[in-house]
């Protein structure tokens, strides 16, 4: 639902500000934020934050006054308001009942300068938006030198100034206080990248997933947005950056994953615009997109070769010849569901399951990778929202989804392969040297 349709001249709205808006924000606000939200944005962030000195904590207001204040239609601040909840200066929260129209706006004071510039995102949209030159005039006037060398400190500790007196009648106090509310950068969630598909790559390798703290999960999942990263790019990058002892090194990552960029698209950057900036022109596609699209041009021989380390079993053979055999599932789809397994039963291909969801999308239609992870994806969230945990009435469940042990299913070899839908697309049985493989192995058996 888009929240903003309940947007109306009487709707209600309160600003929570527990932070005080002081003139190093505002600098910060105008010397970096400015160029990449533009002023409208700028004005309306700072008028909600010097009105709400004028009101009451938590007082409610309506959004005409917006309006009439800002002078703008509010189709116009609700685009407003996008740009600074994208670039962490907004948290919004709508009431949940469905009657009352009521929003909070969360106001968050801007980063420091230093972390502004740390940050992988904001410092390259804003390199991309000044150019070089004025990029590195901007980051110099910011800059504060470092105290000299060679200077031994003699602060004086607390007790040795002051002496505790009686403590009668004192409680740590429980109330809520002003506090500073600082933002956390661009609006990036962690479920905007599959870890769990980048753990499955990085097993059998030196990099521990206590390696992962919440700070190196984010970073992650911003430099994947940024330079637009699948699972099996992170791993690669990761490996170098990451060691037995000192875990992974969070500057040698954002290194290692621009350089990574540069020598795929020729020593460019990415370029990065706000979603009005050129309407016409579509983002690139998300990283997963990618990863899904590049499992259709490879053999599944390869890809279990790479998921085993180069060292498959005879019953790993076995279930990718027969899935090969048995079914007319194409390069993509067979992939994906080797990845779907190996996560699901923890590094098991278990044939009888495998063999069974290969019948349910043959038998379904899924002629593509993308469609195989729409699937997995729609029964992700039915089994993770509480609201759909009954299924429809009528609704076939497929066996496949239960994590019980399945007996293996009779096998038809005479069954006719389902006719693909549209184009043609390459499956393995059309190329020669993988079917000259499992004549091999066939034989070998």
């Amino acid at each position: 639902m888009n929240f903003n349709e309940r947007l109306k001249p009487n709707t209600e709205f309160m600003v929570y500000n527990p932070a005080a808006f002081e003139k190093s924000h505002l600098n910060v606000l105008n010397e970096l934020y400015l160029p990449l939200i533009h002023q409208d944005a700028a004005m309306a962030y700072i008028y909600l934050q010097e009105s709400s000195a004028y009101y009451e904590a938590l007082e409610i207001r309506f959004h005409r006054e917006i309006m009439d204040e800002l002078n703008m239609p509010l189709s116009s601040f609700s685009r407003i308001l996008e740009k600074l909840e994208g670039i962490g200066l907004v948290r919004s929260f709508v009431s949940d009942e469905a009657h009352d129209d009521l929003f909070i706006y969360e106001l968050l004071q801007p980063l420091t300068p230093e972390a502004f510039f740390k940050d992988p995102m904001l410092s390259l949209y804003l390199h991309n938006h000044l150019g070089p030159d004025a990029y590195k005039r901007k980051k110099d006037r910011l800059c504060y030198p470092r105290k000299p060398e060679h200077f031994t400190e003699v602060t004086r500790k607390f007790t040795e100034v002051f002496q505790a007196g009686n403590g009668e009648g004192y409680s740590i106090p429980e109330d809520s206080f002003r506090k500073d509310n600082v933002s956390t950068g661009p609006n990036i969630d962690l479920d905007d990248f599959d870890f769990d598909v980048l753990f499955t790559h990085l097993k059998g390798t030196r990099i521990d997933r206590a390696f992962f703290t919440k700070e190196v999960r984010m970073l992650i999942v911003k430099l994947s947005v940024l330079f637009n990263l699948n699972a099996y790019d992170m791993k690669q990058i990761l490996l170098p950056v990451t060691t037995q002892y000192a875990g992974i090194d969070k500057e040698q990552l954002r290194y290692e994953a621009r350089k990574y960029y540069q020598k795929e698209h020729k020593g460019k950057l990415p370029a990065i615009r706000s979603s009005d900036a050129q309407p016409e022109q579509k983002e690139a596609k998300h990283s997963s997109d990618s990863y899904i699209e590049r499992l259709e041009s490879i053999s599944p021989l390869d890809r279990l070769n790479d998921i085993r380390n180069h060292q498959p079993s005879d019953s790993d053979l076995k279930l990718v010849t027969d899935i090969i055999a048995k079914t007319s599932l194409p390069n993509g789809v067979i992939n994906l569901l080797l990845e779907y397994v190996y996560q699901q039963k923890e590094g098991n291909l278990n044939y009888p399951y495998t063999m069974k969801i290969a019948r349910d999308w043959e038998e379904k239609g899924i002629r593509s990778a993308r469609e195989a992870y729409q699937s997995i994806m729609e029964f992700r969230k039915q089994r993770n929202t509480k609201r759909n945990s009954r299924e429809r009435q009528g609704e076939r469940r497929p066996a496949w989804m239960d994590d019980k042990k399945q007996a293996a299913p009779k096998t038809d070899v005479d069954k006719k392969p389902v006719p693909e839908k549209g184009a043609v697309q390459k499956t393995a049985k059309d190329d020669p040297e993988l079917q000259k493989m499992i004549d091999n192995f066939r034989k070998s058996r």
